[in-house]
């Protein structure tokens, strides 16, 4: 598709299109930006990479997903030189409780896979400079039906969470 002044779109990083969502047409129009503003756009810090990191589900799914896995993930980020490239995240995904919620209601780590709690799991990734993400659902069940979501527990299991990374 030819854009601004004949030239392919994918030749133009500096224009941008703004769409009104408001406008009653549907309007867009073709916004240039200066170099000089994109690059000062790219320097303010945020949005420099996406959200980078390593999830668990895409390998190990229910199966082998446990302490020692994320433990050795977050050692391996950090070795190989992907945390430096800006790979900060382990996330810690579904198949990670026990399959019931414990005498309070509170989620618990599944005492199997994650013998030493999931504080201490947190405490550990982030010695390594990185973050530790953790799944749940907002369904009464998880993806993988292997433990409860959150469903009418959201602020509880909020703080359960919030009480793991605190010091």
């Amino acid at each position: 598709m030819e854009g601004y002044r004949g030239r392919p779109w994918t030749r133009l990083p500096a224009l941008l299109l703004a769409c009104a969502a408001a406008a009653a047409v549907g309007e867009c129009r073709v916004v240039h930006v200066g170099e000089a503003h994109r690059r000062s756009m790219l320097a303010n810090g945020l949005g420099a990479t996406p959200p980078m990191g390593w999830n668990s589900w895409n390998h190990f799914a229910c199966d082998g997903n446990g302490e020692v896995v994320i433990r050795e993930t977050a050692d391996a980020l950090v070795s190989t030189g992907l945390a430096a490239a800006g790979y900060k995240y382990v996330n810690l995904d579904d198949c990670w409780a026990e399959p019931e919620r414990d005498a309070k209601g509170n989620l618990a780590a599944n005492k199997k896979t994650f013998p030493h709690g999931i504080k201490a799991l947190a405490d550990y990734v982030h010695s390594k400079g990185l973050k530790l993400g953790i799944y749940s659902d907002a369904g009464y069940k998880t993806c993988a039906k292997a433990q409860p979501g959150s469903l009418g527990h959201e602020e509880q299991d909020a703080k359960t969470f919030a009480s793991w990374v605190s010091d």
